[in-house]
């Protein structure tokens, strides 16, 4: 198991999984809940280019999903950023994985 901290979550990477809590802070906790419920929201509309959650807690407490494969810096570098427009994710490497053939984005609660 791996534990990654974000700006407003933290993250526990298992082998299968990654599992998206927010941050104990007050601010960064409720940012937190939000980027959860956002991510929730988002993948329920089944978009191919998103990494889907595949279980929540309602209201943010918790949010799973598959963990994705780490893209590399030559893959980031020929990422056709314009695919992932109006989709709320980050221009930068930690944002995308690779998931079922093809690079996600991973992190799009903002």
């Amino acid at each position: 198991m791996e534990f990654k901290q974000g700006s407003t979550r933290f993250v526990i990477l298992t082998k299968q999984y990654a599992i998206k809590i927010p941050q104990f802070k007050w601010r960064n906790f409720l940012l937190g809940l939000l980027a959860n419920m956002q991510e929730v929201q988002f993948s329920k509309l089944n978009d191919t280019r998103l990494c889907p959650v595949k279980f929540y807690i309602p209201g943010g407490w918790l949010i799973v999903m598959p963990r994705c494969e780490i893209i590399s810096d030559e893959m980031f570098f020929n990422l056709d950023l314009k695919n992932f427009y109006l989709i709320p994710v980050e221009n930068k490497k930690d944002s995308f994985g690779y998931y079922n053939g093809k690079v996600v984005a991973i992190d799009y609660g903002s």
